[in-house]
């Protein structure tokens, strides 16, 4: 079965780790600005883009049992962050009969995950029913419950949030302009 939906587990880039990346020891191969940071020379969409791709990955293989394919479709980020943070859309395949069968065993955590995300309470209003036996009807034609299903899995098999992904590193996505700052010409950037 194949739904587009949220990725799972993915906390969003907003006061996370992803929104300040390490910028360790370039001040030695850079000589910017005191009025400029290096922030102000990244490309910050594709760098974005890239994590969400690696996101993708990384779930799609944490979940292998019950997700067969996970393709990236978008970033989606909020106007406000007091509300929300940014969310990932892709399309998930995936063994929806697994899925069952793992709520079923899983029923009464299931019932707690859902109890805890989805009552309402000060500041926050929920679209969706609270309780587990009725919020599983048709939850494989709703998007956003695809999602949640998922991310209870995630959350139940104690699968944790990369923390960084070994072959990126934030000067991969450094605009040309950053080069007049280059301080050492016989090193690569």
């Amino acid at each position: 079965m194949k739904a587009n939906t949220y990725l799972p587990l993915f906390s969003g880039f907003y006061g996370s780790i992803w929104s300040e990346p390490c910028f360790d020891m370039e001040d030695e191969y850079y000589n910017i600005p005191k009025d400029m940071s290096f922030d102000d020379f990244v490309d910050w969409k594709s760098y974005y883009n890239d994590i969400a791709k690696k996101y993708c990955d990384f779930v799609e293989g944490s979940l292998s049992d019950f997700v067969s394919r996970i393709d990236f479709q978008s970033i989606e980020s909020p106007k406000y962050y007091n509300f929300s943070n940014d969310s990932i859309n892709c399309e998930i395949e995936f063994n929806d009969s697994l899925v069952d069968q793992y709520i079923l065993d899983n029923y009464d955590e299931f019932s707690q995950y859902i109890r805890d995300k989805y009552t309402s309470r000060d500041g926050f209003i929920s679209f969706y029913e609270n309780d587990a036996s009725n919020w599983l009807d048709g939850w494989k034609e709703d998007s956003h419950k695809v999602g949640s299903v998922l991310d209870f899995i995630c959350i139940n098999e104690e699968i944790e949030e990369p923390y960084f992904f070994e072959d990126m590193h934030i000067s991969q996505y450094y605009l040309p302009e950053i080069e007049e700052y280059y301080l050492n010409d016989d090193c690569e950037i």
